[in-house]
């Protein structure tokens, strides 16, 4: 049987498919040659005296439907980024009711432009690191569960080679193993298992003391409680990925100064 990440890449195969006949590689290239020079996410997260917020942008999720129904992806990012957010997630695939554009637009504004936007997707095809910088992207994100080691390898040199920062995610020991081959910057642990989409922070209790000092820590997902941050300050993580709890807030200010008081 067919579990929800294998359905996604599926259909993720078939919109790059389109995609590129909508726009062609080098057209991509030629709008990266034009365009600014990129925020560094890894600097902006790397821990000094807090835990660091990578705040997201999600719209939906394939497992709990509509999160925000009066969604203003604009609205969000200047909320986030008047409140001291180390970066923006953007969830751009279209299961989470996300796009490219919602991205494009954030990095266009100058109230939102001035932190680090990660594009998060399923990125599988060069084609995709390409399309993510030409929209304005500062990073992407590599999946582990969902590619070989040479294609992680080969992504990830494509996405250094254009000047993006880029989160390599794992969820078990055997991807943490499959990631720390490629020396990446960022190592995010999903706490989400994303063949069923339950979530666990236990996740990122046993994984994070086997990353090295120098790798800067993301933990994502399932992060809603103030002790939840406290817990993940006490083993060195340098920022946590919270989309659902932001979202869902009717006082996101509130939300964010309530979630890190402690920490």
């Amino acid at each position: 049987m067919k579990t929800i990440l294998d359905k996604i890449v599926e259909a993720k195969l078939v919109e790059i498919s389109e995609a590129k006949q909508k726009t062609d590689i080098n057209s991509l290239k030629n709008q990266i040659v034009h365009s600014n020079d990129v925020l560094r996410l890894s600097t902006s997260l790397k821990r000094t005296s807090h835990v660091n917020l990578l705040a997201e942008i999600k719209k939906a999720s394939p497992s709990k439907g509509l999160l925000c129904p009066d969604f203003d992806h604009i609205n969000l990012a200047t909320q986030y980024t008047e409140h001291g957010v180390a970066g923006i997630s953007v969830l751009t695939d279209p299961r989470f009711q996300g796009c490219l554009e919602h991205l494009s637009d954030i990095k266009a504004n100058p109230k939102t432009n001035t932190v680090p936007i990660l594009r998060k997707d399923f990125i599988l095809d060069p084609y995709q690191i390409y399309e993510s910088r030409a929209a304005g992207a500062d990073a992407i994100l590599l999946i582990v569960a969902i590619l070989n080691q040479d294609n992680l390898l080969s992504l990830h040199q494509t996405a250094q080679d254009i000047g993006l920062d880029i989160i390599v995610e794992v969820h078990n020991e055997s991807e943490l193993e499959q990631a720390l081959k490629i020396n990446p910057s960022i190592i995010g642990i999903n706490n989400r298992n994303l063949k069923t989409f339950t979530t666990n922070l236990e996740t990122t209790i046993q994984l994070a003391p086997q990353i090295p000092s120098n790798i800067i820590i993301i933990s994502e997902s399932g992060i809603n409680d103030p002790e939840h941050i406290q817990m993940l300050s006490k083993i060195n993580v340098d920022a946590v990925l919270i989309g659902e709890a932001l979202v869902t807030s009717a006082d996101i200010p509130n939300k964010i100064h309530s979630l890190f008081q402690s920490v």
